[in-house]
Formats: structure tokens, C-alpha cells, sequence
């Protein structure tokens, strides 16, 4: 298959795949953890935090740190190589492992951990004063890990490659260690590095612990284990067919409803989730108008979802029964990279449609894929890999962004199918 980069094209391989086939963790913490975190919102936000991004390397993966100030602004801190290999999908147009959640930080524990899609393993590191230490990697289980799920110290990581699965761990203070016979084959075959448009984008757990889920873009499934407190999942499944077609990311609101983005037709369809894995559809495919929504983020009471086809960013808000509407003017409520980005997308789209056979080039735009806010809500991080930048917004009282930050430095620019992907905030 030739790589196509337009932004139709890209909606077009996306649906084809569905018809033929905070950065934080979503970890379970009880009471009290809630209660200690939101004592210490305040004043984490008056003395600043972390950002922490994946460079995805394919000769060496690394985690680049940097230094947030209570404005947004950034200070690179320091890089931390994984010890294993960054990864890049085959005929992907910006994002190297088409998955959300690639790096994951757990803050109960205080670890992160990290994909190397390109030697099947997963990373380690203890957090300290924003600082990574003490390296552990294992092997992930499969092929071309993407995806990492955490609840209280279960792990598990979705391997979108080979004979796909998802592999369980249990976190000790020397890393992972494998739980025996916790491997759940999802019945997706690919290559060992497998097409963008065929491999499943996510993995993370209910927010009380008791169920594990799993999006397909081959299968146009969402995938429901039920967890045990031991950490194994049930033998099989409780299959949902999404909503809407090629369903990529999801997050759950402060209430329980899951969200979940169907990148075919840039739409968000929320569900409740039952005691028996079965899903019921709340609000269905609300739809922005914009291109290839697929990552999507909760920052306070709002939630953002990047469209990387057309280089913007949406904003969606949810009710009490989870019923999802959407903000902005026109399905936009900022744009990645700027109006020059958002220009340049519209003139490969123009230049695309006068000449539709004409050699594709690069991508256009800046390509905003993963996004994560502060704890407190108030400041929002867009990745994105073609510009090969981190954009922060300020986050208003009715969901407003306002561009606070741009920084570049030490991060790579998306070229020849790889890129950086994953992206970590505090």
C-alpha cells in the first residue's frame, strides 16, 4: 500500500479499516488517594510540575523531561534512555504506534513505565523529584507493545503486533514481573509490525478496577474482560461493536461513563459500562467535522480530542448522565501548530483534490496526536509529531484554550514513518 498523507486520504484508510476490519494512567486508587490528591492540586499548581515525552527512538528509546513553571512554561530537564527500541507501524502518516497511552505514569506508586515497540519490551522507572530512576525492562509478552493499562499494582500491556494479546504484570519495586497465565489473545492477527489501520490502539481498566478494555480498529469492536483482584482476566471477552467506525481511544469522566473516539468520521460515543462487560449507548457518534479524531484527554470537567487530519484541536463537555455535546466554533476549539499548520492542511486538501494522483508528499499540519493536563485541570499538552513540538494551553472556565507554550527542544520531527509518541503530565 502507498502511503497517502492528504487529509481525505487519511480519513478514507481509516474507514477502510473499520469496514474491513494524561498521558496518567487510568489506575484505580481508592478514597483516600483521591482526597490526598486533591489537597495537593493547589498547590502543585502554584509550584509547577512535569512533562514527560517518549521520543519512540528506533535505535534508542528515551523519556525527555521537562520542567513545567505554574504558567505552562517548560525547561528541558534531562533525557532517560528506556534501554530498548522505539517502534513505527507500517504506512503510518503521523503516528508511529496509532495508540494511546504508550507511556503511562502511576502515581500511587510513583513509577512510569514506558513502551519499546521496536524490541517487544516495556520500561521501568522510579519517579523522584521529577527525576527517573533505577531502569527495569522485561520483555512485553507479543509483539510491537503500544498500549499500557495500570490499576492499584496490576499492569497490563497491549501488544498490537504478531498474534495480538494483552500481557499482565504485577509492579514490585524492582519493575514487572509477569503473571503467569495472564496472557488474553484478541483474535487479531498481523504482521509482527503491524499496518496502522489494522492494529488495536488501546488498552486501560475501569476506573474501579473490575473490568479491562480493548479497542479494535480491524475488528470495529470494543473489548471487555472482567479483572479478578489477583489480576487475571476472564477467559474471554464481552464484545461490543462500536458505535461508530475504526473506535481508537477512550477515558472515562468523574462519574464512570466511557468515552470513546471513532477516528472514521471524528466522533465520540459515550456508553455506561455494566457490571457484566456489556456496553449501552448514552450519547452516539457525536461528531466534530474535523479529520481522524483519535487521541482524546480529560482536563477537569472538559475533554479535548486532537484531529490530527486537520491539525485541531475539539472540545467536548459531558452530563451527569453522560451525555456528551461538543464546544467551539465549528467543531474547533483550538488549533495545533497555529493557523499556519491549519493553512497548510487546507492547501494540501485543495492541491489534493485539483490532482488526486499526484505523488503524495509530506503530511501538512503539525500533527497533534497524544494530549494530557495537569491534575488540576488548568493547563492542556498537545503533542505534535510532524511540527516535532509541545504545544501547552490554558485552560478557561468554559473550556477556552489559550496557547501559553511552544517548545522544541531535544524533540524529533516526525520523518520516514517515525516519530515521538507519548506524553506524560503533572
Amino acid at each position: 500500500m502507498r502511503r497517502r498523507t492528504g487529509i481525505a486520504v487519511a480519513a478514507g484508510l481509516l474507514l477502510l479499516a473499520g469496514g474491513v476490519s494524561t498521558g496518567i494512567a487510568s489506575a484505580h486508587e481508592n478514597p483516600a488517594d483521591r482526597r490526598a490528591e486533591a489537597t495537593t492540586d493547589g498547590a502543585a499548581a502554584k509550584r509547577g510540575g512535569m512533562v514527560f515525552v517518549q521520543s519512540n527512538d528506533p535505535q534508542r528509546n528515551s523519556i525527555l523531561a521537562f520542567r513545567r513553571a505554574a504558567d505552562g512554561k517548560l525547561t528541558a530537564a534531562g533525557e532517560y534512555p528506556t534501554g530498548g527500541r522505539g517502534g513505527a507501524q507500517k504506512d503510518n502518516p503521523f503516528d508511529p504506534l496509532a495508540s494511546q497511552e504508550s507511556l503511562v505514569f502511576d502515581r500511587r506508586h510513583s513509577m512510569m513505565i514506558a513502551v519499546n515497540a521496536g524490541s517487544n519490551s516495556v520500561t521501568t522507572f522510579r519517579v523522584r523529584d521529577g527525576k527517573l530512576t533505577h531502569r527495569r525492562t522485561v520483555k512485553s509478552g507479543g509483539d510491537f507493545p503500544a498500549s499500557i493499562a495500570v490499576s492499584g499494582r496490576t499492569v497490563y500491556v497491549l501488544n498490537a503486533g504478531g498474534s495480538t494479546n494483552v500481557t499482565g504484570f504485577r509492579l514490585s519495586h524492582d519493575g514487572l514481573r509477569p503473571l503467569a497465565g495472564s496472557t488474553r489473545k484478541l483474535g487479531i492477527t498481523n504482521d509482527a509490525v503491524p499496518l496502522f489501520t489494522d492494529s488495536p490502539p488501546q488498552v486501560g481498566f475501569s476506573p474501579d478496577g473490575r473490568h479491562l478494555l480493548v479497542t479494535t480498529k480491524s475488528k470495529n469492536t470494543v473489548e471487555v474482560f472482567a479483572a479478578a483482584h489477583d489480576g487475571m482476566l476472564s477467559a474471554e471477552p464481552v464484545t461490543t461493536a462500536s458505535t461508530g467506525d475504526v473506535p481508537f481511544s477512550f477515558v472515562f469522566d468523574q462519574a464512570g461513563h466511557l468515552l470513546v473516539t471513532e477516528a472514521a468520521k471524528s466522533g465520540v460515543t459515550s456508553y455506561t459500562l455494566r457490571r457484566n462487560g456489556t456496553l449501552d449507548v448514552i450519547t452516539p457518534s457525536v461528531e466534530s467535522g474535523q479529520q481522524v479524531l483519535c487521541w482524546i484527554a480529560r482536563a477537569g470537567k472538559f475533554f479535548y480530542g486532537t484531529n490530527p487530519g486537520s491539525s485541531t484541536v475539539s472540545l467536548y463537555t459531558v452530563d451527569g448522565r453522560g451525555r456528551v455535546s461538543i464546544g467551539g466554533k465549528d467543531g474547533v476549539i483550538a488549533d495545533a501548530g497555529g493557523p499556519e499548520a491549519v493553512a497548510e492542511v487546507a492547501a494540501a486538501a485543495a492541491a489534493a483534490e485539483q490532482d488526486p494522483d499526484a505523488e503524495p508528499g509530506k503530511a501538512p499540519g503539525a500533527g497533534p496526536i497524544d494530549l494530557a493536563a495537569t491534575t488540576d485541570g488548568t493547563l492542556l499538552y498537545v503533542q505534535n509529531t510532524l511540527a516535532g513540538t509541545i504545544e501547552g494551553f490554558r485552560v478557561g472556565p468554559d473550556g477556552e484554550l489559550t496557547l501559553v507554550e511552544t517548545e522544541n527542544e531535544g524533540l524529533p520531527v516526525f520523518a520516514d514513518g517515525s516519530g515521538m509518541e507519548g506524553l506524560v503530565v503533572w
